[in-house]
């Protein structure tokens, strides 16, 4: 059942994170490295302004890029072939894209266009050939003495227009999508008030899995979450949901409370929508294991590795601080835990035991974290 203790200690470290997420600013002096092959790294934004590069064999940064795009909200993507990473700045305002080996800027574009401002959440992707940059983002046109709400978009970039880029297609989406990722086959898949299907070529729009009065008989409507852009190198995107269940036969007794969630592999287009656990420790990210798609991890002031077709908790550890983002190693052999302050820590995901932490040099707030393996 719901532990409102654990909420209520939740609710104050992520205050505290907060007041902590202008902490160090020490950088790194950016260096020409070079990825090698059969690695795994990990891409990460810090404050005030950085793309970290982070080796994880030796579990060090060796890289650390200064954007032109103010921090936050921290979104943050890879090209295909993990050699730009594309991050969503200026407080939500704009999309620059680096060399994650040079530091070389290759792209720009403002999504705040004249008087109309426009703000995105965790709204970027990359298309499956890597030519093209995805975002959807809300618009507000900004008169003298009113604000005028505008409708939400979808813009497509092409990647070789470089510093200056312009939208080359854009149409209507519905309101309340926060995150977008890209399937293997060019699909887009969008979360929000319900997962969406995105065509970018054509613009249609469906609903593939509802998240809002979804009509499931003896559940409550959903509350769902999706806005820590994590799992595209992974090939998933994830939103958590809780849900009430009543039991009809015993109407004296409070609905129970569960946690679910609503996920596509973006390698098949297969959507699962479940609930896993009771409500017993509130998370920011949930992901499943690459190895083992019947195994979740999920994160905030603890990391629960879940048990989904069980529903059972098969173990809980708490952090040492809170952590608003979980991602898996590509084997599924390693979990690391990052945003909230500047270090990320490593747990075995088979037992949940700490290996060890990787101190960057500013923290990260609510910036997403990518791992990838190199071919």
């Amino acid at each position: 059942m719901l532990n409102k203790k654990i909420i209520k200690n939740s609710l104050g470290l992520l205050t505290f994170s907060l007041v902590l997420s202008s902490s160090i600013t020490t950088n790194l002096n950016a260096a020409n490295v070079k990825l090698e092959s059969d690695h795994d790294y990990l891409v990460a934004e810090t404050r005030p302004n950085n793309i970290v590069l982070v080796d994880l064999k030796s579990n060090k940064v060796i890289n650390e890029c200064k954007t032109d795009e103010s921090f936050s909200p921290g979104g943050i993507v890879l090209s295909p072939d993990y050699k730009i990473a594309y991050v969503l700045g200026g407080y939500g305002e704009e999309i620059g894209g680096y060399e994650v080996e040079t530091c070389k800027k290759v792209f720009h574009t403002s999504l705040t266009q004249g008087n109309v401002r426009a703000k995105s959440l965790s709204g970027i992707a990359v298309n499956e050939d890597g030519k093209q940059v995805y975002a959807i983002y809300n618009r507000t046109e900004m008169g003298n003495d009113t604000y005028t709400v505008l409708d939400s978009m979808f813009s497509v970039y092409n990647v070789a227009d470089g510093l200056d880029a312009k939208a080359v297609k854009s149409f209507k989406i519905p309101r309340q999508m926060t995150m977008i990722s890209t399937a293997t086959d060019g699909t887009v898949f969008g979360a929000g008030s319900h997962l969406y299907e995105i065509n970018p070529k054509t613009g249609d729009i469906k609903i593939a899995k509802k998240m809002r009065d979804w009509g499931k008989e003896g559940y409550s409507n959903p509350d769902s979450s999706a806005t820590y852009l994590i799992g595209q190198q992974q090939g998933e995107l994830t939103a958590l949901y809780t849900t009430e269940k009543k039991d009809e036969t015993k109407p004296e007794e409070e609905p129970i409370l569960y946690w679910g969630i609503t996920s596509v592999d973006l390698k098949t287009k297969a959507i699962t929508q479940v609930e896993f656990t009771e409500y017993e420790t509130l998370m920011f990210t949930a992901i499943r294991s690459p190895k083992d798609p019947n195994i979740l991890y999920g994160t905030l002031n603890d990391l629960t590795k879940f048990d989904i077709k069980e529903q059972k908790v098969l173990k809980r550890v708490l952090n040492d601080h809170t952590y608003y983002s979980v991602v898996p190693s590509a084997d599924g052999e390693k979990l690391y835990l990052g945003g909230c302050l500047n270090d990320i820590a490593i747990y075995d995901a088979n037992t949940l035991e700490k290996l060890g932490k990787i101190y960057l040099s500013g923290d990260m707030g609510s910036a997403a974290l990518q791992v990838f393996h190199t071919k």
